[in-house]
């Protein structure tokens, strides 16, 4: 059966075959020499056999633990008629399968899978959904051991409380520890894939080389088409060498971007993967879906909604009322530490401690960021010096190795410390906890049009830029990523995002 490529022959397609063997002689070809042994997985296994058990292991041992908070707890918030602690986890732990089966129920051990990257915030809701569940079932199934098995103790619905709640907190922790240590020891790394060429597959790409857990095999495609210079990993093959490649490879995820060739021809190939190789597609008109867009069927044919905004009074009253409490709250924790940072630059590099900027807020308004110090004192004056070293592209201005920065700055930076006085810019209403990034007046200049939707909300301390990448990623993409926030804006998403930046700070990747 011959290959159906748009506009081109099999005798071309055979062509492009042979030429994939070499490379240019200038060497800026954008593809890289076909491997002639792929490499295999690590160990010659599936790389996530070991999440579910462990994952399972690990949800028992949240629940015990919250059983044994519940028992203690009881008796100094007033609720006294429990047995003693040694008896009352010995009545409650044979019940902690029924939360077990209840979570695989709502299939909290499959979703995971089912990601390109696992992440237990996601799992939030349907969790406690389960949660409750399980204690449904507890209830149920004790007051039946009661009545047909004498001696059997009756758990009474407080008690069965007292066993669940800590759950709701301990399990989402847990399973965020389960997954960094699986990461760190590469059982969660995928190997994936890209069916397709050209600046969408290119941009994916780039997206998954901030992603750590990720192993970018390389790419398939029966008609390469690629930026001069733009080299995309390797080009492993034809589309129809794909069942192949996943078999030999290993591969994890197939993800399908846009190729030239016929949409039947690669569903086709697509639907001989192995069934352990799993697929996600990029989606036409991406730049519209978010996270939040849903899927609906109409009669065999799937249809998705561009989520719209849910900025109503409400939204942003409720907004507000989070950023107010966290950065009082965080101001107050931070404080002893916001106290030896201000010390550490004051006795390194004299005063001031802090630096103060102008930058475009809420609805193009201009308002002073308040940031602890990080170069040294008069570093604007030589600013203009440095434009031709940039580092990175549109209006922006930054440097991997800034001459400015002091010593503790680089820290500072580093660990996204030196933004904490931003807390107090929040606080005031000037800022909020997640939204857009604040430009200074020259970087927002030339945002009209759609890009001037990032000005409906508050600018962030942190946002989908902070978690996506920060300063390594493109100004186009970072617009692009603005416009998605704002358009498609939730509380839920607020929550995630907040949920991701530690991660993303810890890392510290494009901070400079």
């Amino acid at each position: 059966m011959a290959r159906p490529v748009v506009g081109r022959s099999h005798a071309v397609g055979v062509e492009l075959d042979l030429a994939r063997t070499k490379r240019d002689a200038d060497g800026t070809a954008g593809t890289e020499v076909a491997l002639s042994q792929p490499p295999a997985a690590p160990g010659g296994r599936p790389l996530r056999r070991a999440w579910r058990p462990v994952v399972v292991f690990g949800d028992a041992f949240s629940l015990e633990v919250s059983f044994a908070i519940g028992a203690l707890a009881r008796q100094p918030l007033g609720y006294t008629s429990g047995p003693p602690f040694g008896l009352s986890m010995q009545h409650e732990l044979p019940y902690l399968p029924l939360y077990i089966v209840a979570m695989a129920a709502y299939g909290l051990y499959q979703r995971d899978r089912r990601r390109l990257r696992p992440t237990s915030f996601m799992d939030i809701g349907p969790r406690w959904h389960a949660l409750a569940l399980g204690a449904v079932l507890t209830l149920a199934a004790s007051a039946t051991m009661h009545r047909f098995f004498t001696g059997s103790p009756k758990l009474g619905w407080l008690e069965v409380l007292f066993m669940t709640v800590p759950a709701t907190f301990a399990l989402p922790f847990t399973r965020a520890a389960i997954s960094v240590g699986l990461r760190h020891r590469s059982t969660l790394r995928s190997r994936v894939v890209i069916v397709g060429s050209g600046s969408v597959a290119t941009s994916l790409a780039q997206r998954l080389g901030r992603c750590p857990d990720i192993d970018l095999l390389g790419f398939v495609d029966d008609e390469p088409h690629l930026a001069p210079g733009t080299a995309l990993h390797t080009n492993l093959g034809t589309i129809q060498d794909l069942p192949r490649l996943c078999t030999e490879m290993s591969v994890d995820r197939v993800l399908v971007a846009f190729s030239q060739s016929s949409p039947t021809w690669v569903v086709g190939m697509l639907r001989q993967l192995p069934g352990q190789v799993r697929i996600s597609v990029v989606p036409r008109l991406f730049e519209l879906v978010t996270w939040q867009s849903q899927i609906e069927e109409l009669h065999g044919l799937t249809v998705m909604d561009v989520a719209p905004p849910q900025l109503g009074t409400l939204s942003r009253a409720t907004k507000r009322c989070l950023d107010i409490v966290a950065s009082a709250t965080a101001l107050l924790l931070l404080a002893p530490i916001m106290a030896g940072i201000a010390v550490a630059i004051a006795a390194s590099s004299s005063r001031p401690v802090f630096f103060r900027q102008d930058r475009v807020g809420f609805k193009g308004k201009t308002f002073r960021m308040i940031k602890f110090r990080t170069m040294e004192v008069g570093a604007d004056e030589v600013k203009i010096d440095l434009r031709q070293q940039n580092d990175v592209d549109g209006p922006l201005f930054k440097l991997h190795n800034d001459p400015r920065v002091t010593p503790i700055g680089r820290f500072l930076r580093s660990t996204s410390l030196d933004e904490t006085p931003q807390l107090v810019n929040v606080l005031l209403g000037k800022m909020s906890l997640v939204g857009p990034r604040p430009f200074v007046p020259d970087e927002a200049a030339g945002l009209d049009g759609w890009a001037a939707k990032r000005f409906d909300v508050r600018p962030g301390m942190t946002g989908l830029w902070q978690i996506s990448g920060r300063n390594d990623l493109p100004f186009e993409e970072l617009r692009q990523l603005d416009y998605a926030y704002v358009a498609s804006w939730s509380l839920w998403w607020d929550l995630k995002i907040l949920w991701h930046t530690p991660g993303s700070v810890t890392r510290r990747h494009g901070a400079y």
